[in-house]
């Protein structure tokens, strides 16, 4: 819905995910990237980040369908926005007690660290400072190394 109203911000509101096994990936999303789970009916669940409730994160089970081959249509990766780079600092201290692999990316301006769910998604957590806009993101964040 268009409407005239341009002090709203805008931006994503969510992200929706189908995949293999539910309790898996809400254990992942759950216990090693510390969301809320507000919702969950045994298919689908919703979880929100405990900063910001209306980002949210929908995830349905599918089965073994949602193991896409590379190079199909489908999310690649999700871009997960943090606070500061402080909030990153206490990621990779829970990502390291969870033996979850991970690769940290330190710069000035963008910080971040990526890491993949269950089903291989790769996620990205991502701390972007003010100058990023004007320089643009780091080739990290859109090519697959």
């Amino acid at each position: 819905m268009v409407t005239d109203n341009t002090s709203q911000l805008s931006g994503f509101f969510g992200v929706y995910l189908q995949v293999g096994d539910l309790d898996r990936s809400l254990s992942f999303y759950r216990d090693v990237l510390a969301m809320e789970v507000v919702w969950n009916e045994g298919g689908l669940a919703i979880l929100h980040g405990h900063r910001a409730p209306a980002d949210s994160l929908v995830i349905r089970e599918i089965g073994k369908a949602a193991q896409p081959n590379l190079g199909e249509a489908g999310v690649t990766r999700v871009l997960w926005r943090v606070g500061d780079p402080a909030d990153l600092d206490s990621a990779e201290e829970l990502l390291t007690r969870q033996q979850v692999p991970y690769q940290r990316h330190r710069g000035a301006e963008v910080d971040g660290i990526t890491m993949h769910d269950p089903d291989g998604l790769e996620i990205v957590l991502l701390w972007i400072g003010e100058k990023v806009q004007a320089t643009g993101p780091p080739s990290w964040l859109y090519w697959y190394y």
